[in-house]
């Protein structure tokens, strides 16, 4: 009987060493994957976004706007040439105020699936890419452009919006740029909110209708928090989506407001 109390002792000592060992080596995984997908980004920006830094920017935006309101464009430059080669599906950057973190090449592959969780290069990735919905055209010219970035829990990628549901954080980072091969586009934030998997902000393909007015007044009246700003059906907007809790996903909708070369 004490040999097999012991065996048994012995058998579920060598389970739970593997238990452990099998989490060790997943989280070590885990870990490992995150660290090579900012390590890629990293090198992207390095390379090929030379900018004012964030923290400039966050320090010095009210002084920034008042001596000079074109910084958003004149004081960033994207090597998109050079971004090409790297990866084709390359259609823009997008780049938040006083968000490091938020900085990022955007892709576009036609559907919604070989970014979600493969790198720039093609390799497998838990982050995956920053890219726009297939059904959308990659101008950015649609009247409601989706874009889609995870929620990872270091703060990259689209880590970092849920912070919009901090209080007073809006106020101090309340715009972002897309820049392409031949604009730079200027948004300012009008609405967030968690909202379910199949809700219909979803919906694209809007023309400058009573329907797309519609759509941008209950966005509006939805959201968390009131901004106050205005938006009509000549407008074109942007939308930000990523994970929440399950089964919801946390959205950002900002308007455009300017545009340069």
């Amino acid at each position: 009987m004490k040999k097999k109390e012991k065996l048994s002792t012995i058998l579920l000592f060598i389970v739970g060493a593997g238990c452990i060992m099998v989490a060790l080596a997943m989280t070590f995984t885990m870990l490992w994957d995150r660290w090579q997908s900012n390590q890629t980004f990293e090198t992207l920006r390095e390379d090929y976004c030379k900018a004012i830094s964030a923290e400039a920017v966050l320090e010095t935006e009210k002084e920034i706007e008042k001596e000079d309101d074109n910084f958003w464009y004149e004081d960033v430059e994207i090597d998109f040439a050079g971004l090409k080669e790297v990866n084709e599906d390359i259609i823009g950057w997008i780049r938040f105020d006083g968000i490091e973190i938020i900085d990022y090449p955007i892709l576009y592959s036609g559907d919604d699936e070989k970014y979600l969780r493969t790198d720039i290069y093609g390799k497998p990735s838990t982050a995956g890419c920053i890219f726009l919905e297939g059904a959308n055209n990659p101008d950015f010219e649609d009247y409601h452009t989706i874009i889609y970035g995870h929620n990872m829990k270091n703060l990259s990628m689209f880590g970092s919006l849920k912070k919009y549901k901090e209080e007073g954080f809006y106020e101090d980072h309340s715009c972002f740029t897309i820049y392409t091969e031949e604009k730079a586009y200027r948004y300012r934030i009008f609405a967030y909110r968690d909202v379910p998997e199949t809700d219909n902000v979803y919906t694209i393909g809007f023309a400058p209708d009573a329907m797309y007015q519609n759509f941008l007044n209950e966005m509006i009246k939805k959201s968390y928090i009131d901004t106050g700003i205005s938006v009509t059906k000549e407008d074109k907007i942007i939308t930000l989506s990523t994970c929440s809790t399950e089964n919801y996903r946390f959205i950002i909708q900002a308007v455009r407001v300017e545009n340069e070369n």
